[in-house]
């Protein structure tokens, strides 16, 4: 991603779509008896970054969400794609898992530019 051609628009349109394609994966696994081990923490990470997504639409930008607590998220989620990663209860769902770490790190990398902008244009 070459953060020097996009526009604001189109890093906030990026975020808009991580936050889907992080949202979605998590309210699935939430929903499955193959991830029913960890429904708690997906419950609970579920929460914090549905309420990073309504922020986001409020004030359209990432800064309000510090760098500890995103890596917190990451981590957290990254624990749950390897705690799943060799399961031999799931079948195709297993990808849910991999899916979320993808996002997330999408998500810090966009909000690493919109704030590095921010500085420069401050």
């Amino acid at each position: 991603m070459n953060e020097n051609v996009l526009k604001d628009s189109d890093i906030r349109g990026k975020i808009d779509i991580a936050f889907f394609r992080l949202i979605g994966p998590l309210a699935i696994m939430n929903e499955l008896k193959s991830y029913e081990s960890s429904h708690e923490e997906i419950h609970a990470l579920l929460n914090i970054v549905t309420k990073w997504g309504a922020k986001f639409q409020s004030v359209q930008n990432l800064s309000f969400i510090n760098s500890a607590e995103i890596l917190d998220v990451y981590n957290r989620l990254d624990a749950l794609k390897d705690k799943f990663l060799f399961g031999t209860n799931l079948g195709l769902e297993n990808e849910l898992s991999d899916e979320i770490v993808i996002w997330i790190y999408e998500l810090m990398e966009l909000r690493k530019m919109q704030i590095e902008r921010g500085l420069k244009n401050g």
